[in-house]
């Protein structure tokens, strides 16, 4: 199958993204009674796991915890769901839209449980939303870039992993691109265009080169990307208002520009 190959725009170090916090906090019982210190494990939606101060993990029914206490449960619990998918179940990347304005984008990547901030506000006047932005996605950070049609209207963003050496090549950015394949195939079905882990060679400075291609139900488009940056190599994934069509030539190139 043909492989898609696109320009890009490679900057900014990433950052990891931040964990949820596990730290002991204060319980109290259905009536608010009796109270314990304990650590948050997780939650089944019936029963809560805690990992109490003696280090014993105890088992908790939801219903025998107070009110306050099943609130923060269902807050952490969507967390950890939000955390699991990292913005990769919608048609669009996380809570975005297609035609947002970039206020709107703004807003939402404020309100995102599953992106954070890589650098100081006062940048963003300098660099515009690009590079600014970070996830995580099965435990491996990535950049969020912005294309804009016109003058306010969201139309891409890409997610940029990390660079890796040459020698982490063939074996770890294999194994973050079989971890991609798979998380998108849950989320969006088959893909109707897909191809093998590209070897090195096949890669140009500068440049992504998809495998994979799967198509949403209001007709946009999700491509899994490789890619090389002098030295390094990386991941990407790009979400597309374009509906692209399977078997795209080779050298059918866009530019993907950064924020001015």
């Amino acid at each position: 199958m043909t492989r898609f190959t696109l320009f890009c725009i490679l900057g900014f170090s990433l950052l990891p993204g931040d964990s949820l916090d596990a730290e002991p906090r204060s319980w109290r019982s259905a009536n608010g009674n009796r109270s314990f210190r304990a650590e948050f494990v997780s939650s089944d939606g019936k029963n809560v796991v805690l990992k109490r101060t003696d280090n014993r993990t105890v088992t908790v029914a939801l219903k025998n915890l107070h009110p306050s206490d099943r609130d923060w449960i269902r807050e952490q619990s969507t967390k950890v769901e939000a955390r699991e998918h990292g913005g990769l179940r919608g048609a669009c990347f996380d809570t975005l839209s297609y035609g947002d304005t970039r206020r709107i984008v703004e807003k939402k990547l404020r309100e995102s449980l599953v992106v954070s901030k890589s650098l100081d506000d006062r940048l963003v006047g300098r660099t515009g939303l690009n590079g600014i932005y970070q996830t995580t996605i099965a435990e491996k950070p990535y950049e969020l870039f912005f294309h804009w049609a016109g003058e306010d209207h969201l139309q891409e963003i890409t997610l940029r992993g990390k660079t890796v050496p040459e020698t982490a090549y063939e074996q770890t950015l294999r194994q973050t691109w079989t971890s991609l394949v798979s998380l998108l195939t849950k989320y969006h079905g088959k893909p109707v265009q897909t191809t093998g882990y590209p070897a090195r060679a096949e890669l140009q400075d500068g440049k992504l080169l998809g495998s994979h291609l799967w198509h949403t139900p209001d007709r946009h488009s999700i491509l899994l990307c490789t890619g090389r940056e002098g030295a390094g190599y990386l991941v990407s994934i790009r979400f597309s208002e374009e509906l692209i069509p399977p078997n795209r030539l080779e050298g059918a190139d866009e530019q993907v520009p950064a924020d001015p």
